[in-house]
């Protein structure tokens, strides 16, 4: 883990250009200004370059990028994708430009990683490390903080996967029960449901207003599916909620909706699986189910990518609760570090 984008970027002699003109790139934009990086030029596929400004630069095509900075030009990726063919131009880029994607995470003084940052919590993550199952498990682990570290994607390549081999880690057979967090617009239920014919309750969790009318449209009226437009937390209420451009969704401000807890969903019923993608909400989320984990051990699928210490608290945060769960890590496919969950069962 010898290249570290933080801290070698701050010698770059060459132009900065950075592909992406929305929230990620204007956070990317952020993070080098505060590093004393000047960004030499935004970019932009042909498809959306309309002849258009973003942040006070004129953005620019890719083969205008090579006209005025040359080949030898670094090019950051301001923005994610899960789509297959997206993720194949990306990688066709690298081989025309020294490209990087780098990680936008950040710890509460808003410093990216670093190997020092990640070494201030070594027998942290030492201690995640060693509760994993599985080779697949470490390989995704060690890989995911390589890229976090260097910016490359190549590790991220490594250990994309599809979301089913999570579900398959899961087990279980009849009369699952299942608490989706995060439900989006079904596309979990719709696995659940696919993989366990004879289901026995559903209930499904969406703060956004616009996800949950299709939620509502696949799966509302029935019985044994109840559906909550509101939030997973760890105390009962409400909160603001703000829709962001692709994966900005935060809560703490805009439209107001309903703050649940899994215990209080439940009121002391059993729930067999449990599944947190809450936008860094998740450690609330597990706080929130704390009688249920006790009294049930439901297998858990957990996303662990939202916030800078996820790998090794929220998994402390579980052992505090119970600690005898077994301890899975995959990788969805995507770029960057999206949808890496752990399951636990």
């Amino acid at each position: 883990m010898a290249e570290e984008f933080w801290e070698n970027i701050k010698n770059e002699k060459r132009s900065v250009v950075i592909l992406g003109t929305g929230d990620a790139g204007e956070k990317l934009f952020r993070l080098l200004k505060k590093n004393n990086v000047r960004t030499s030029a935004f970019a932009s596929s042909d498809e959306f370059l309309r002849n258009r400004s973003f942040l006070g630069y004129k953005v620019l095509s890719l083969k205008r990028v090579k006209e005025i900075f040359g080949d030898d030009t670094v090019l950051l990726m301001g923005f994610g994708s899960h789509k297959a063919e997206i993720i194949s131009r990306v990688v066709d880029l690298s081989r025309e430009f020294d490209l990087y994607m780098p990680d936008l995470m950040t710890d509460r003084e808003g410093n990216p990683t670093t190997l020092s940052l990640l070494k201030r919590d070594e027998e942290k993550y030492r201690w995640a490390y060693s509760l994993l199952e599985d080779e697949r498990s470490r390989e995704v682990f060690r890989k995911s903080l390589e890229y976090r570290v260097s910016g490359r994607i190549e590790p991220l390549l490594d250990i994309n996967s599809s979301p089913e081999e999570a579900w398959d880690l899961l087990g279980g057979g009849e009369g699952e029960i299942l608490v989706d967090g995060g439900a989006y617009d079904g596309d979990t239920i719709s696995i659940f449901m696919s993989k366990y014919s004879s289901w026995k309750e559903i209930y499904g969790i969406e703060p956004s207003i616009r996800a949950y009318r299709k939620l509502e449209e696949k799966y509302g009226g029935r019985d044994n599916i109840h559906l909550y437009n509101g939030a997973l937390s760890n105390e009962v209420g409400e909160t603001g909620f703000a829709m962001g451009h692709g994966r900005g969704n935060h809560i703490g401000e805009g439209r107001i909706v309903p703050l649940y807890t899994v215990d209080s969903i439940l009121d002391g019923k059993e729930a067999t699986i449990l599944k947190y993608d809450i936008e860094g909400a998740e450690r609330e989320g597990i706080i929130g189910a704390r009688k249920t984990i006790e009294q049930y051990k439901p297998r858990i699928i957990l996303s662990a990518y939202h916030r800078f210490d996820d790998f090794h608290s929220l998994l402390s945060l579980i052992w505090s609760i119970r600690s005898d769960y077994k301890v899975y890590m995959r990788k969805s496919m995507s770029l960057p570090l999206w949808d890496v969950e752990y399951i636990l069962v």
